[in-house]
């Protein structure tokens, strides 16, 4: 149990570590590509056409992918008055069913996140030509991404015997 809980925590971290890369990569474009934007508008006689286009693509995976790194920070909106008015076995009980409620929720948006980019494969964008799939997929990439971190959490939190890593109740680990 205690290797599988240390690679666990491997994958967790590297995991984490990834998406918040990539999330800062995209998140830059977006202020590059916004400021490039303004500029061709101001200073230039023929301004970039795909400033805006390309913008709300890198705002829309900045932000779906924040999403994702929100639920092993414990940033997701919990309900913690309930749960400290319970008795700790009861708090185990609404966990337990909190986790699993998350969990068929992720999966049926990752299946219908799937048939509508098979919906939009045939369809591009207006600007730039790129196929609308890029655009929408990445609705089932982050649905992913939360089951993963879910289930890495579980392993962790059930080696921890479950005491105070509620995901409702678990501590927050940003910055503000």
């Amino acid at each position: 149990m205690e290797t599988m809980v240390q690679y666990s925590k491997k994958i967790h971290h590297g995991l984490r570590k990834g998406v918040e890369a990539v999330v800062i990569i995209f998140a830059a474009a977006m202020v590059i590509d916004v400021l490039l934007g303004i500029f061709s508008r101001q200073f230039m006689r023929d301004p970039f056409f795909w400033t805006e286009e390309l913008g709300r693509l890198t705002m829309i995976y900045s932000g779906c992918l924040a999403i994702a790194l929100a639920l092993p920070r414990g940033l997701h909106i919990g309900i913690t008055y309930v749960l400290k008015k319970v008795s700790p076995r009861t708090r185990i009980v609404f966990d337990i069913f909190s986790r699993l409620c998350i969990a068929s929720f992720l999966i049926l948006i990752t299946i219908k996140g799937i048939e509508v980019c098979q919906v939009l494969s045939l369809q591009v964008s207006p600007t730039m030509g790129y196929n609308m799939v890029w655009l929408f997929i990445v609705t089932p990439i982050t649905c992913v991404l939360q089951l993963i971190f879910l289930a890495l959490m579980t392993i962790e939190d059930v080696a921890d015997g479950f005491v105070d890593k509620h995901l409702a109740m678990r501590a927050h680990d940003a910055e503000f």
